[in-house]
């Protein structure tokens, strides 16, 4: 599929929500998905965080969830992919395989409770580095191993905190591995929390890393041609045969000063110099469960109905006591 096919594709309308925030959580958060064919089970299965750490979903269809439990505990935007074979980490279903599968989840692990004390009147200094755990079942996850810390001078606050988040895996045309991933943080003040502020690049040779970041972000919110951007969000990049296709949910500000998050589409020839695709958001806020902000994706094709499925979760209140976020999807056919 090359960028002019992805950008011609026919989305339906919002699904959802599919997925409502576990107990005593106020939000289901950046969803990351297998498909069916993935999969040990042969269903759906989704990743997703809340305030307590990474949960895991299971589905039939895509739709109806069941809630299987924490995989990780003090964890969140997780990005989860199949490790093993020929279709690890692409965007089609893995091919049938008779050694084990092995699956790697990818995400930001913070301090134990940090991510709940944000809901606190006082402002705390957040840490957080990506980590990576591994599976043979998606049940048995092994400890977290260290990929990314936010060591270089941009990936840090001095008010706010250090911060590296949101990984997405890519495997690039010539068999190497990207990590992009979100860094530094940007406070939102009428919402009370942080977003974060860049958008960064990171490269190695297997999926398991060692990765190394390049000593720049690939997105800063003050070089962004659209106006009033306050943070990069997070980007899910997607590797086409003639370049890439990101899709970024940007922070910015509404022309009435509050802040807001939409997704957009953006491309790139190298997957390093992005630009947008076109102006509009692919995904905006509305009413309802998706008022305030809509936030990060995965998107992935799947090959037994050559459809692509985006799951996204948005919020529907700005204030960190008042909104609450959820998750639902949209599904985009080939004209």
């Amino acid at each position: 599929m090359t960028i002019s096919d992805f950008l011609s594709l026919d989305w339906g309308g919002i699904e959802g929500p599919l997925i409502e925030p576990p107990r005593l959580s106020p939000v289901v958060a950046d969803p990351s998905f297998l498909l069916p064919g993935e999969t040990p089970s042969g269903d759906w299965e989704l990743f997703a965080h809340s305030a307590w750490g990474v949960h895991r979903y299971s589905s039939r269809d895509g739709k109806a969830w069941t809630e299987r439990g924490i995989a990780v505990h003090n964890a969140m935007r997780p990005f989860v992919r199949r490790l093993d074979g020929e279709g690890a980490c692409g965007d089609g279903e893995a091919p049938a395989r008779a050694t084990e599968p092995r699956f790697g989840l990818y995400y930001e692990a913070y301090p134990p409770l940090a991510l709940p004390l944000t809901a606190l009147p006082f402002r705390r200094r957040w840490r957080s580095r990506i980590a990576l755990s591994t599976s043979p079942d998606l049940d048995r996850w092994e400890p977290g191993r260290r990929l990314v810390s936010p060591l270089l001078p941009w990936m840090r606050d001095r008010a706010l905190g250090f911060a590296v988040s949101n990984p997405c895996l890519v495997r690039d045309w010539t068999g190497s591995w990207r990590l992009y991933f979100s860094a530094s943080l940007a406070w939102i003040e009428d919402c009370g929390f942080c977003e974060p502020r860049y958008i960064g690049l990171a490269r190695g040779a297997s999926p398991e890393g060692p990765f190394l970041p390049e000593p720049g972000p690939v997105l800063d919110p003050a070089e962004d041609p659209m106006p009033g951007v306050l943070g990069a969000g997070a980007i899910k990049v997607l590797p086409l045969s003639d370049g890439y296709i990101g899709l970024q949910n940007k922070i910015y500000r509404d022309p009435r000063g509050r802040s807001r998050s939409a997704l957009f589409i953006l491309r790139s020839e190298d997957g390093r110099a992005w630009r947008p695709a076109r102006p509009e958001p692919l995904i905006a806020p509305g009413t309802g469960w998706t008022a305030s902000h809509v936030y990060a994706c995965d998107c992935r094709f799947r090959e037994d109905d050559g459809r692509w499925y985006l799951y996204f979760n948005a919020r529907d209140g700005w204030r960190i006591s008042e909104g609450r976020e959820r998750i639902g999807r949209i599904v985009g056919t080939p004209k």
